[in-house]
């Protein structure tokens, strides 16, 4: 079928890879979703999940504590029953990432069983609909693929973590900050001060913006970057009254000297095996490459946009990275989730060879990890 008669064939190439992606990660598991938080004893021992929740045998991820925040809902919404929290898990690491589990709450009606589709549901919506917005905004058939099926978006699709929901707000307010000539309107305002609830690495992005603006001297933008450091240090200080610490410090603790720890996983001082072979090629073939790229458009070519800088400054902060998360793509790959929106939007803009074979390496590293970790058979038990 030719294009002219088929326009929306990337959306629908996406919708396709995710559910295929699915099939594979959660057929052996009887197609429960429950499979995807790979939740294991302890944290099912603790939260009690409902008749035939997959309970994993091997050590949970991620996803196990966005549950947990889940079921632990009613306990958030009565501060007199604060107290139970500290020792109930997950511990106060897991709650900077607090709005993909208020919203699978909301959607699930506060129901337990059916909180598995909720997350589900979202996480497949927010990859789908980022790939819209980005078509509608640019009708680039690689970016569109790549903002949906990125390393972030299948490692958080697979884990049920808020990497997919992330992509989504970043995406609804990068696209429309172009648009807009770089000003900020009212939807703008409110998915920024969203961002910080999402994932703690986003209030970097806030802060980024912010001086973005009061460099390009647009002061009252830059003073409306206040407000998701106000929902940034809400969400904090909840957490400290609570669990008596301040998790973002652990966060901003993850880093060692530029390029040192990449560096050694390329030369192989950590060894090879199949967990730092799935993260040299994302550095060799796209942070490396992109990082120099971006410097260059920035340096050479006077590129002043925000996405260009944006770009530039996270994937540097990613050579930043320790050992242990350039480990493995399924930390690396995710953990600065908006040099994704940022280097596709960038990479459409300039429309080069160089640009295209970016995007092109972006996509095919998000497909082979999606398709890695649906080869991945765990041993599990029923609740």
């Amino acid at each position: 079928m030719k294009y002219s008669t088929f326009p929306h064939w990337p959306i629908i190439a996406v919708t396709a890879a995710i559910a295929v992606i699915l099939t594979l990660t959660l057929a052996p598991y009887g197609m429960r979703p429950s499979a995807l938080f790979h939740v294991d004893a302890v944290m099912s021992t603790a939260h009690a999940p409902s008749n035939g929740f997959v309970v994993l045998d091997v050590p949970s991820y991620d996803g196990a504590q966005y549950y947990g925040i889940a079921r632990n809902m009613p306990v958030i919404f009565s501060p007199s029953r604060w107290n139970e929290l500290p020792a109930t898990l997950p511990t106060s690491y897991a709650y900077q990432r607090f709005l993909l589990p208020l919203c699978a709450w909301l959607l699930a009606a506060g129901q337990t069983p059916l909180l598995p589709y909720a997350f589900v549901l979202i996480n497949i919506v927010s990859l789908i609909a980022a790939s819209v917005i980005l078509w509608s905004a640019t009708k680039s058939k690689l970016g569109t693929l790549a903002i949906a099926l990125s390393p972030a978006a299948m490692v958080g699709l697979h884990f049920m973590i808020a990497e997919p929901l992330t992509i989504l707000m970043l995406t609804v307010f990068l696209t429309r900050f172009i648009r807009n000539n770089e000003k900020l309107g009212w939807l703008d305002v409110l998915v920024l001060a969203l961002l910080p609830l999402s994932r703690e690495v986003n209030i970097l992005f806030c802060g980024l913006l912010g001086v973005y603006l009061l460099c390009r001297r647009n002061w009252r933008d830059a003073f409306l970057c206040l407000i998701p450091l106000a929902t940034f240090l809400l969400l904090h200080g909840w957490m400290y009254q609570v669990f008596q610490e301040m998790p973002f410090i652990m966060s901003a603790d993850k880093r060692t000297l530029p390029f040192e720890a990449m560096g050694e996983l390329i030369i192989g001082s950590y060894g090879y095996n199949r967990l730092t072979l799935t993260s040299i090629p994302f550095a060799l073939f796209v942070v490396i490459p992109a990082l120099f790229w971006t410097g260059n458009l920035i340096l050479r070519n006077r590129d002043r946009s925000f996405a260009a800088i944006g770009s530039f400054v996270f994937l540097l902060l990613m050579t930043t990275m320790p050992d242990h998360i350039w480990g493995s793509i399924t930390s690396i790959g995710r953990v600065i989730t908006p040099v994704y929106p940022l280097l596709i939007l960038t990479c459409i803009r300039q429309n080069t060879v160089t640009a295209k074979l970016l995007i092109a390496a972006m996509l095919s590293i998000g497909l082979g990890a999606g398709l890695s970790l649906a080869s991945v058979i765990h041993p599990f038990h029923l609740a």
